[in-house]
């Protein structure tokens, strides 16, 4: 793909350290002659959350910067925060443009708004009403209300009312928008996770599960993917999953890191997907991994700057 800014060349760094046998179990692990995770499938999708947007938004070096970076690691899905500011500051002019220059220029496929409450959703309806050109609108809405961590004032009853809100302006829109979540625990309150799972599914296209450890652990996020699994199948569809990795220093930065253990994030996805594969769980039949999401921009950057390898 011909792009119309110039790269940045940064040399790849090989062999900083050896991959640590200690943090990946070997019989839920599958090696290829460099020593590297190897897996059966590919991501179809390969996400990253972009915080300081407002900062980033309508200067073009910085824009650039962010769209080269996503190309240079095969990011093909952006997810963009703040946008409570840029959206009440009436950005729209420069958003729209960012978006198909996104799109257009840099192939990012995915566009997605990262919203908390009824109110945000409505304004994503108006602004993408309000765009002719479909590649200046989002094609994805993001729900990320942590209904487990809110306690009273937002537990899952007040999540759901936001959460079919949601749903129901992606669906509306022409064409349909993805309606995702991004989810932790089933719990606020517990001893519905079942009903919960079954709500999530009922609304939503796809779902986001956190995998925040050190080094990718399936079995970290079984049980999530059990209860979703159990209610995808109640419903007969499939659902699909994207994992979450965080390159925060207190999960997986050192993973990533070239300057740590240099783990690329096709290669985080690679392990899970191959964990997957071994595991056996109810409803596994009904969940189909589709790809990763990084948390986020900042983090990822400081672990895998910019790359373009000099032998494509």
């Amino acid at each position: 793909m011909k792009h119309s800014v110039p790269f940045l060349f940064i040399v790849a760094l090989f062999g900083m350290t050896s991959c640590k046998l200690d943090v990946i179990q070997p019989e839920e692990s599958h090696l290829n002659s460099t020593g590297r995770m190897t897996a059966d499938v590919q991501a179809d999708y390969r996400g990253v959350y972009v915080d300081g947007f407002r900062h980033i938004l309508g200067n073009s070096q910085r824009e650039d910067s962010l769209l080269t970076w996503c190309v240079s690691h095969s990011i093909n899905a952006i997810s963009l925060y703040d946008l409570n500011t840029v959206m009440g500051d009436e950005r729209y002019t420069e958003l729209a443009w960012f978006v198909k220059k996104a799109r257009t220029n840099y192939g990012i496929s995915q566009v997605a708004a990262v919203r908390g409450s009824s109110a945000n959703f409505t304004q994503n309806a108006t602004y993408d009403a309000s765009r002719m050109d479909l590649n200046e609108r989002f094609n994805v809405y993001n729900l990320e209300n942590e209904w487990w961590n809110n306690g009273p004032s937002c537990n899952f009853s007040c999540y759901s009312t936001i959460l079919q809100s949601m749903s129901n302006k992606a669906r509306n829109a022409s064409p349909p928008i993805t309606a995702e979540a991004y989810i932790g625990w089933f719990q606020n309150p517990t001893g519905q996770e079942s009903q919960q799972a079954k709500t999530l599914v009922r609304w939503l296209d796809r779902i986001l599960v956190h995998d925040y450890r050190p080094y990718p652990q399936f079995g970290y996020m079984q049980s999530r993917l059990s209860l979703l699994g159990k209610a995808a199948q109640n419903q007969n569809r499939v659902l699909d999953v994207i994992v979450l990795f965080s390159a925060e220093p207190e999960f997986m930065q050192n993973y990533f890191s070239v300057s740590g253990q240099n783990h690329s994030f096709d290669e985080a996805y690679a392990d899970i997907v191959n964990q997957f594969n071994a595991a056996t769980f109810s409803g596994k039949n009904n969940i189909r991994l589709i790809g990763y999401q990084i948390f986020d921009y900042s983090f990822a950057k400081q672990a895998r700057p910019t790359y373009i390898s000099l032998f494509q």
